[in-house]
């Protein structure tokens, strides 16, 4: 017998997020979806609520913009006052941008780079928010929805990263910023994200115009989906016992959303070409795969673990790295203005101990 969990999606009004709603009411499990459009969540709980009678669970939806802090906070404390507990949350919902992506660059009214809130920020700053919600179910799952584009997110950096730490006028060779990974957790790196105006404020320099065409959307996306690797792994070392956290990659699923800001050529051949290629995954496949680490046993039992293809998997070297980790963990404190994002942890997990497995395998 399935005992009916709360869960989570946002993004969930569309692509993956609606498709793993539908599978999750037909198991038998509650759900709220949240996105940013009232309209369209009404939309889609109108379009699931015979699935959610079919096998007698609820389905509602919570209104929140991921581009902007102030409504993750608003969105946040009512879906609370509604659901003062939460058994899984899944951070599925993402953008993408960029000057020769998809779309053009965009800043939010918090001063980042639609990308990088949307994907990473906001995700951080609302899983702090739930967590009392969390913390109050006996065993809950947070689900970081990643990508194996993680693995290239390095590749993609060295161009967006080389004119990191030039200001306003200058004619010198612009430096590349130092730290782990070529700067894409150093303050630089946040800091170049930014409007001028809102780094100016920070007190760092401001990043010129011309600098800000360097990012694509590819290199943004990319870089996103390893920052949630690095999140989902920190914070998995971090919770208590009662709360895991994983993450999963859907796979390359053509016939979703993500592409929506492309020419309309280009959304023509992504939607009806694309989904022919041998490795691309159906809408389907990719919530199920999503679904697993909702509500799977084998994957309940498992913390700071990625999977891939359907079944647990090695993520990159560099998404293992914990000063990386941990120096967008602070980056990422600072950017939302939490200031102590969960309790002492009751038994230290994660990360450090998937390290320490690894090599222990290796090893044998």
């Amino acid at each position: 017998m399935v005992v009916a969990q709360r869960v989570l999606i946002t993004g969930g009004n569309s692509g993956i997020g609606f498709e793993a709603a539908r599978q999750l009411l037909q198991l038998g499990h509650h759900v709220v979806i949240a996105c940013r459009d009232a309209g369209k969540a009404q939309k889609a709980v109108e379009a699931l609520a015979p699935v959610a009678k079919a096998s007698g669970v609820s389905v509602d939806s919570a209104l929140m913009d991921l581009t902007s802090f102030a409504s993750v906070r608003d969105g946040a404390a009512k879906l609370l006052a509604r659901h003062p507990r939460l058994d899984v949350m899944v951070c599925n919902a993402g953008v993408m941008s960029g000057t020769r992506g998809f779309a053009a660059p965009q800043l939010t009214a918090d001063g980042y780079e639609t990308t990088l809130q949307v994907n990473h920020l906001s995700h951080f700053l609302l899983v702090h928010l739930l967590l009392p919600a969390l913390l109050a179910s006996p065993a809950a799952r947070v689900v970081v929805v990643s990508s194996e584009l993680h693995r290239k997110a390095l590749a993609e950096a060295p161009a967006a990263a080389a004119g990191a730490g030039s200001t306003p006028g200058s004619t010198a060779a612009p430096a590349a910023p130092k730290g782990p990974d070529v700067g894409l957790a150093t303050p630089e790196w946040l800091t170049r994200l930014r409007s001028p105006s809102a780094a100016t404020a920070a007190g760092a320099a401001a990043v010129p115009a011309a600098e800000s065409k360097r990012l694509s959307g590819m290199q943004l996306y990319c870089i996103s989906k390893l920052y949630n690797l690095w999140f989902a792994f920190h914070l998995a070392s971090l919770l208590p016992s009662n709360v895991t956290c994983n993450a999963v990659s859907p796979g390359w699923v053509p016939g979703t959303a993500l592409g929506r800001g492309a020419p309309w050529l280009v959304r023509v051949l992504y939607q009806t070409l694309c989904p022919l290629i041998p490795f691309a995954v159906s809408v389907p496949e990719g919530a199920r795969r999503v679904v697993s680490v909702c509500v799977g046993a084998d994957e309940g039992a498992v913390r700071g673990r990625y999977f891939a293809r359907g079944a647990q998997s090695d993520s990159s070297s560099e998404s293992l790295d914990t000063a990386a980790a941990a120096e967008l963990w602070k980056l990422s404190m600072q950017a939302t203005g939490v200031e102590e994002y969960l309790p002492p942890q009751q038994q230290p997990q994660g990360l450090q101990q998937q390290q320490e497995q690894k090599e222990q395998e290796q090893q044998q």
